[in-house]
């Protein structure tokens, strides 16, 4: 870590991300080590309450832009760029999809099964979508906070299916109806957000959320008359803005 570093508390991840991104006179986040010390918390999903706690350090390499170790850098960079370029892509390997969904099914069942605990596992084909549910009120443990533990078994079993198959696949997994449960709290909580939205003619910044989370909040609000919404920040921290439409106009 580098000797400049920095602490920033804001409402959200992002505004902390931001705000320290700033002090340090850095242009984006690839120009820094960044630590979250804490979350938001309070509301729903992370909204008020607790301020978000943010340690941000300058990389290695970055501490000058001007610097002979960055130039050299950016040419190594540039060199690789040109080289991959140039190189023949790869065809792309087509698995067939319901050998892909006994894979990812046989190796959550796996899993669980292991663990000890008390559920099912079962999914279908969807237009070449794996749609992947695990039943079972004990593989509730297999959820996690805000949905931590769900977001590695997905991964997990991608990787699995990539291996096994030589193909990568569009996976939706769901653990105890988690998902599902998640969409419409984020849903009853996007319409009443939008009624203080209209009241208040103030725009609000969610915390960070995945893609699907952002899309569920954008489909919640689409048909309300006098709010847009739309994203903002990059990933892993990029998130959903709600605001009075009548802003586009003045």
């Amino acid at each position: 870590m580098s000797d400049k570093w920095v602490e920033v508390e804001a409402k959200t991840i992002d505004d902390a991300i931001k705000a320290g991104l700033k002090e340090l006179n850095l242009e984006d986040a690839t120009e820094a080590n960044i630590s979250i010390l804490r979350e938001p918390e309070g509301g729903v999903f992370g909204v008020g309450g607790t301020k978000a706690l943010v340690r941000i350090s300058v990389r290695s390499g970055f501490k000058n832009n001007n610097s002979r170790q960055y130039k050299q850098r950016n040419k190594r960079d540039n060199r690789k760029r040109e080289k991959r370029s140039y190189e023949p892509k790869k065809p792309r390997v087509e698995a067939d999809p319901n050998e892909q969904l006994k894979v990812s099914v046989d190796f959550l069942q796996g899993l669980i099964d292991s663990f000890g605990l008390d559920g099912k596992v079962e999914g279908e084909v969807e237009d070449k979508n794996l749609v992947v549910n695990v039943k079972g009120e004990q593989t509730e443990a297999l959820v996690g906070e805000k949905g931590i533990i769900i977001r590695s078994l997905h991964e997990l079993t991608r990787t699995a299916v990539q291996r096994k198959t030589g193909a990568g696949t569009r996976l939706r997994l769901d653990v105890a109806d988690y998902a599902l449960k998640r969409k419409e709290a984020l849903t009853i909580y996007a319409e009443r957000l939008t009624k203080q939205i209209l009241e208040d003619k103030q725009e609000v910044m969610l915390e960070p959320m995945n893609s699907v989370d952002r899309k569920t909040l954008h489909d919640a609000v689409a048909e309300i008359d006098g709010i847009r919404s739309y994203s903002e920040g990059r990933e892993p921290y990029r998130s959903v803005v709600f605001a009075p439409s009548s802003n586009e106009e003045e």
